[in-house]
């Protein structure tokens, strides 16, 4: 069965991550620029593993964090943060991220740790 991959991005700023997933082998992906409606998108697609573009790094972030954690549905998804600057600190109560990357993000590390967190 193929993993299933949510990818929110909404200023088209991680899209080339996108293609670098698609290239090993992550078909299966939803795409979507839109945070009102990534929740909605979620509990319907049933992904496997949640990319979420850390532009997002106000209310909407947060709330769009809680829906997941609260959802029995989608609390245990993995959930890997693109940021573009260093020094947003990401509250840990709102969401429990499974990794951080850094824009612009080493291909190779973003690759080892989403080969890992789909296989587990």
């Amino acid at each position: 069965m193929d993993k299933r991959i949510l990818l929110l991005d909404r200023d088209n700023d991680i899209l080339g991550l996108a293609h670098e997933i698609m290239f090993y082998g992550y078909s299966d992906m939803h795409i979507t620029s839109d945070p009102d409606a990534v929740y909605k998108i979620a509990k319907n697609y049933k992904p496997d593993l949640v990319i979420l573009d850390y532009v997002l790094a106000d209310e909407n972030f947060d709330v769009i964090c809680q829906l997941f954690k609260t959802n029995e549905q989608l609390k245990n998804i993995p959930v890997i943060v693109v940021s573009k600057s260093y020094n947003r600190i990401i509250n840990n109560d709102t969401i429990d991220e499974a990794a951080v990357f850094i824009k612009p993000v080493d291909n190779k590390d973003f690759a080892t740790q989403l080969s890992y967190l789909m296989a587990s």
